[in-house]
């Protein structure tokens, strides 16, 4: 009996967490309430105040289920690329983290919660804190891949594995952000894969380097 209360209390959290991922996506979190969320999971406020209890830690237990694209482009740049070109392997990291992305309905919704329908203000820090660290560790790995391109004389003298990161991580978020808007006529796997490869055969790369399209 005991098991099956657990189980219960389980898919009543989930059922909240999907009410909550719809209402904030529709009404943004500031306007959000949790009455409305109640509503749509087919519960009672006060369920909601049981397992999360207040709007923030609803939002805080949604924002654990994102698997952030840093997160997912820094674990591909770190396994072993079957090529010995650092920028190629870069190339392929990218649009195999976008692909996956773009595939996934549910990361969509949560990415564009997170970055477009909410207001970071104070009491929403941890949530803040853990993109600017995501975005510090992809930042870092991207640097290390140029700087191994470097070493190996695939990259361009004009460019410093440091700038280098720095233009193609802006690259990828500007995109991402237009992309979340829903507005965009292009797709990550097709456009912005394709400029993505541009950026890195023809600013960064070597004259002569073989292109990575």
């Amino acid at each position: 009996m005991a098991r099956r209360t657990k189980q219960e209390a389980d898919e009543t959290r989930e059922a909240l967490l999907d009410a909550a991922e719809q209402v904030f996506l529709e009404r943004g979190v500031a306007r959000a309430s949790l009455d409305e969320v109640a509503r749509v999971a087919g519960c009672t406020r006060g369920a909601v105040h049981w397992h999360f209890r207040d709007k923030l830690g609803l939002f805080l237990a949604l924002d654990e289920r994102l698997l952030l694209l840093q997160d997912e482009l820094a674990r591909r740049l770190l396994c072993n690329g079957t090529t010995n070109s650092p920028l190629r392997h870069m190339a392929d990291a990218i649009t195999g983290a976008m692909v996956d992305l773009e595939e996934n309905p549910r990361r969509r919704r949560l990415l564009t919660i997170m970055l477009q329908r909410c207001e970071y203000v104070a009491e929403m820090a941890p949530a803040l804190q853990r993109r600017r660290e995501a975005d510090q560790h992809v930042r870092a790995k991207l640097r290390e891949q140029f700087q191994m391109a470097a070493e190996l004389g695939e990259m361009s003298s004009a460019w410093t594995p440091d700038r280098a990161a720095l233009f193609l991580h802006a690259l990828i978020s500007g995109f991402l952000y237009e992309w979340l808007r829903g507005e965009a006529d292009f797709t990550l796997s097709g456009e912005v894969n394709n400029a993505v490869r541009g950026f890195l055969s023809c600013a960064v790369a070597r004259p002569g380097t073989a292109p990575f399209c």
